[in-house]
């Protein structure tokens, strides 16, 4: 099936519906203006100036991938002024942006589980992304999360059909890929030597069907070689082009490091100083920055998982216990029971090295980089790129769907009610979403915090809270009694010393929310005697 003859189906129709109705989800939310993020306008600034042709960086992570966020408002720069010019203008339409890629994702998703499994199953692995919470909540934002994902799943998809059959076009699409990955976020990096690992496991096991010319190691190291020559290229090409040449050709020891590392580098190897860098200035002190914020814990807070805090070293396993309580429980389900189908069937496994290695290998690397090397874990947000490439993968649960059982089908349909009925029940905070493992919603911040939770979305719905509540007082500074509001990540020791409301954490439960992200106390003068004569609280 080629992209093309995809949309000449009218069963073709099905997919574009549901795609469409998760644009409709996401739009109907971004309409409501919720604030913005802790880091939407830093990313939003570095698009605009993007866009303006400014790549000068400002800040760490900031990527010229949001440049597509700002391109309405430039547009709209170049316009009279009307009704158009304000619309384009607005901050929901920049956020739109984000929605028009993710539905992207949706598409290839979709797109390659077909591939591989054919059209019902395609359509599980199509339900699965588009009712994930996480994607729902990231896919409204002006962040490079979202990009990431699709920049990544594109790329082991065009290797994958790289690999398979070698054809130019499908080369040139491949290192595009690749190259597109670079300037969407720094967790692309690890593609590199993920993409040398799967081709060489790919052509290891294809060694028996290579013609016996092509097949002495001087022939398959000339092809490597050009391969990699290629590539370099192509990459190097498109990080300029994203970068707009911005001081391209630096020479190494004209560069400020602030990491230890390339410190250490550019200190011990004076040899190198001379050697000009080909890719823009920005783009390695982008990398210098986040290699640095890493290794000290310059993050915006402290981490915080199951009740405590850590500063710098973080939680072994944090996104394995985050993905526990964020991705929805008929979600796991169908995983785990796709993972136990697929090992126990051996037509499906014999073709592991041509199919879905290029599924699982990125997702056992991320998972093990993520849980147990990964220091900024400030929430599930980093996790996202291996969600897709796990519901492309579960789409193999569903192969066969014209023998399967009455019971089978209806427990199929079920669990996508189910999920439905989940992830709809926290519209439209679904940034906030848990799962049902923790049944009172009042209760999540003692599992998880930061961006799991309040990434700074609802500053708007807590203005309105007290201005209709002006006997509230939000962040109180000292032991009281009477209507407090705190914000989740004030109490538990994120954003605030941890000590600063044990008081409050340790005594008392909250009433009630604000969108999850703030809790409501009511607290009474007697409770305040009482805590006072039975801890030393009030004392300190």
């Amino acid at each position: 099936m080629t992209f093309f003859r995809f949309f000449r189906k009218t069963e073709n129709l099905i997919p574009l519906l549901m795609i469409l109705m998760f644009a409709t989800l996401n739009l109907s939310s971004v309409r409501r203006e919720f604030s913005k993020t802790n880091d939407e306008d830093k990313h939003y600034l570095y698009g605009e100036r993007i866009a303006s042709g400014d790549s000068t960086r400002f800040d760490d992570s900031k990527m010229p991938v949001t440049g597509l966020n700002a391109l309405p408002k430039k547009i709209a720069s170049f316009l009279d002024d009307g009704k158009i010019k304000q619309v384009l203008s607005r901050f929901y339409v920049a956020r739109s942006v984000t929605i028009l890629f993710s539905c992207l994702l949706a598409f290839l998703v979709f797109y390659w589980a077909r591939l591989l499994y054919g059209f019902i199953p395609a359509l599980f692995s199509l339900a699965l992304y588009i009712l994930d919470p996480n994607i729902i909540a990231h896919s409204q934002l002006v962040t490079t999360d979202l990009y990431v994902i699709l920049a990544i799943c594109f790329a082991f998809f065009s290797l994958w059909k790289f690999l398979n059959n070698r054809t130019i076009g499908n080369g040139v699409i491949c290192m595009l890929a690749l190259g597109l990955s670079q300037v969407a976020k720094y967790t692309s990096i690890v593609l590199f030597p993920l993409f040398i690992i799967l081709l060489f496991i790919f052509d290891a096991f294809a060694w028996k069907t290579i013609s016996q010319e092509r097949k002495s190691f001087g022939s398959m190291g000339r092809k490597y070689a050009q391969y990699g020559i290629y590539t370099l290229v192509v990459v190097i090409l498109v990080i300029n082009i994203g970068f707009l040449f911005n001081n391209t050709f630096t020479y190494f020891g004209e560069y400020n490091f602030i990491s230890s590392v390339l410190k250490n580098i550019q200190s011990s190897l004076p040899m190198l100083h001379g050697l000009p860098i080909p890719v823009p200035y920005p783009y390695l002190q982008g990398f210098d920055y986040m290699i640095s914020t890493e290794q000290t814990g310059n993050f915006s807070g402290n981490i915080y998982l199951l009740g405590q805090v850590s500063t710098l070293d973080g939680f072994p396993g944090y996104f394995f216990i985050a993905s526990l309580l964020k991705v929805p429980i008929a979600t796991q389900i169908v995983l785990l029971i796709a993972f136990i189908a697929y090992f126990s069937k051996k037509e499906f496994r014999k073709n592991l090295v041509k199919n879905e290695m290029f599924l699982l290998v990125p997702v056992l690397f991320f998972t093990i980089y993520f849980n147990f090397f990964f220091n900024t874990q400030v929430g599930i947000r980093y996790y996202l790129p291996v969600f897709p490439l796990l519901y492309i993968f579960a789409g193999n649960l569903f192969v066969g769907w014209k023998d399967f059982t009455f019971f089978q089908k209806a427990s199929s349909y079920v669990a996508i009610i189910y999920l439905s009925i989940s992830v709809l029940s926290y519209y439209p905070y679904h940034i906030s979403y848990f799962n049902e493992i923790i049944l009172d919603r009042k209760q999540a911040y003692k599992y998880l915090a930061d961006s799991n939770i309040d990434w700074g979305q609802n500053k708007n719905e807590l203005d309105k809270y007290l201005l209709d509540h002006p006997d509230a007082l939000y962040k109180p500074s000292n032991i009281r009694s009477g209507h407090l509001i705190v914000r989740v990540n004030d109490l538990v020791g994120v954003t605030a010393e941890p000590e600063k409301y044990a008081w409050l954490r340790n005594n008392f439960e909250p009433t009630d929310t604000i969108a999850y992200s703030y809790l409501i106390y009511k607290i009474s003068p007697d409770e305040i005697e009482n805590l006072c004569a039975s801890t030393d609280y009030c004392d300190r």
